[in-house]
């Protein structure tokens, strides 16, 4: 199968790409060229039109002549995961946090707990976004950028988590761990205790 242009091709809508798990098409090269010029897709976004066996990586095709010079990105395998692996854990240290909370205010049951309830709300969610904001930096320095992150990462951790490893094509190990770390959390979280019994 060949990738060269046919002459009447550049006009015609004949070029599909994927967005978000979708197919999106038909549209022209000169449409794909403005995407990638405006950013929306990139060298890794999959296309496909009539010849091709297969759906293939844009700087693969014809079309990667019109990348701007930027190397493709990193393996996956060398990127960082440590922030993620903290986020994956974090609802643990939340639960512990919370158990603090609910200690004072049972020391207590008549006073103000207002910093108390603030720093067991708070805590959880700038340390996520935080860690999230971080790890996704991290990723665009390493060549995966991608709007949907950060805003996931700012307002729920494990869909962050779970896009972050479609993204680079791993297996979601670390949105797996925080789902457990999660439930575990809930357990602790259970008046008297449900792992005292």
């Amino acid at each position: 199968m060949s990738d060269t242009i046919e002459a009447g091709e550049v006009s015609t809508g004949n070029w599909y790409f994927t967005e978000n798990g979708a197919r999106r098409g038909p549209v022209t090269r000169a449409d794909l060229l403005e995407l990638l010029e405006a950013e929306k897709i990139s060298g890794d976004t999959l296309v496909w039109r009539k010849g091709f066996a297969d759906w293939q990586a844009l700087r693969t095709t014809d079309l990667g002549t019109y990348l701007q010079d930027t190397p493709p990105p990193v393996a996956p395998t060398h990127v960082n995961n440590s922030l993620v692996w903290i986020l994956a854990i974090a609802p643990i240290g939340y639960a512990i946090l919370t158990g603090w909370r609910d200690a004072e205010i049972m020391e207590d049951p008549y006073a103000d707990h207002s910093l108390a309830q603030l720093v067991a709300l708070g805590v959880p969610l700038v340390l996520n976004a935080a860690l999230c904001l971080l790890d996704e930096r991290q990723l665009k320095r390493a060549g995966y950028a991608d709007r949907w992150l950060t805003l996931f990462g700012i307002l729920l951790a494990p869909v962050y988590l779970f896009l972050r490893a479609k993204r680079l094509r791993q297996f979601p190990s670390y949105g797996i761990v925080w789902v457990v770390c999660f439930i575990i959390s809930l357990l602790m979280s259970i008046p008297g205790g449900f792992f005292l019994r």
